[in-house]
């Protein structure tokens, strides 16, 4: 329920709504981002952005412009984001891999050239826009995962130490923003610290409110992944919870569909159609990308102006 009704919404990862050519191609101030949602249609409702510290700097000093810029020029069109406070591989931050170590306490901690640790940078940005029209939900990170480093198997304490982490954070949020919905961040395809039932674990919280999911599946599959791990997994799952699930990323190379976006378009049709009546709340493609300099690589991940896939948004 939102604002008292019923809600299931379809949308874009605008990944670099924040960005000031520190994250692909600049979207943070002026009118392109007003021009690009206008491109993208009326049938979105909700888009997810990076709310990274790296993207709210000027040289050594806070920078809350493009922040603003983002959440202003959504409200202003009747839409709402997803702010993504993290990113599990780096991108857009400072590259770094979020380890083990990371998740059991490297996060009360400053590192590279944030100028405040990711749980008090947490803090400062509920703590600015709690009341702001624009947000949809706060979530704690991109694909979260725990183990050493990225190619490290998965430890035998990778489930206690991410659910620890999203206990802490999660009720820190709530003790600042007790409206707006939280979601830890997860692939939930059996990543290191949410594989199998671990999933369920990490989504008890009671200040978790919404589960998540990221198609980059069997483009032929509406429901992919296997029987511990797969999307049908986790719609019980979260069912049983009592929390909505949302495919927070649903992506599919043009080059997989034979280069033709009507194809493709085709396919994630069938995804949609099956996937919301099985009970998934909200679907956001990836990724929106439409830098003025070039056009659309029919080959890549890429959506862009005049896209067939635009128009699921109305129809869903």
């Amino acid at each position: 329920m939102i604002d008292g009704r019923t809600f299931h919404f379809t949308g874009m990862n605008i990944y670099n709504a924040n960005s000031e050519n520190n994250c692909s191609y600049s979207l943070g101030s002026g009118s392109l981002l007003d021009e690009q949602l206008r491109q993208i249609g009326p049938g979105q409702e909700v888009f997810r952005a990076w709310f990274f510290q790296s993207l709210a700097m000027t040289g050594s000093r806070r920078d809350w412009r493009a922040f603003d810029h983002t959440l202003d020029t959504a409200a202003a069109r009747a839409e709402r984001v997803i702010v993504t406070l993290g990113n599990q591989w780096g991108d857009c931050e400072d590259g770094t891999y979020k380890s083990e170590e990371w998740y059991r306490s490297g996060y009360k901690f400053r590192s590279g050239n944030d100028l405040v640790p990711y749980r008090e940078w947490v803090s400062e940005v509920v703590s600015r826009y709690r009341t702001n029209p624009g947000v949809f939900l706060w979530q704690l990170m991109n694909e979260a995962e725990d183990r050493a480093s990225a190619n490290d198997p998965c430890d035998v304490s990778a489930a206690e130490t991410l659910k620890r982490w999203a206990d802490d954070v999660a009720e820190l949020v709530k003790k600042i923003d007790p409206t707006h919905l939280v979601s830890v961040g997860t692939m939930g395809s059996g990543q290191c610290g949410s594989a199998g039932e671990s999933y369920t674990r990490l989504h008890t919280g009671p200040n978790i409110d919404v589960c998540e999911y990221h198609d980059y599946g069997d483009i032929s599959s509406a429901l992919p992944g296997d029987k511990w791990n797969g999307l049908a997994v986790r719609l019980r799952q979260c069912q049983l919870l009592g929390k909505p699930l949302i495919v927070g990323e649903m992506g599919m190379e043009g080059s997989v569909a034979g280069g033709s976006l009507s194809q493709r378009a085709a396919y994630f049709e069938s995804k949609f159609k099956i996937q919301f009546a099985s009970g998934v709340a909200g679907i956001l493609l990836w990724a929106w990308h439409a830098p003025p300099s070039r056009g659309p690589n029919n080959a890549s991940y890429d959506i862009g102006p005049g896209d067939p896939a635009l128009g699921l948004l109305t129809r869903y």
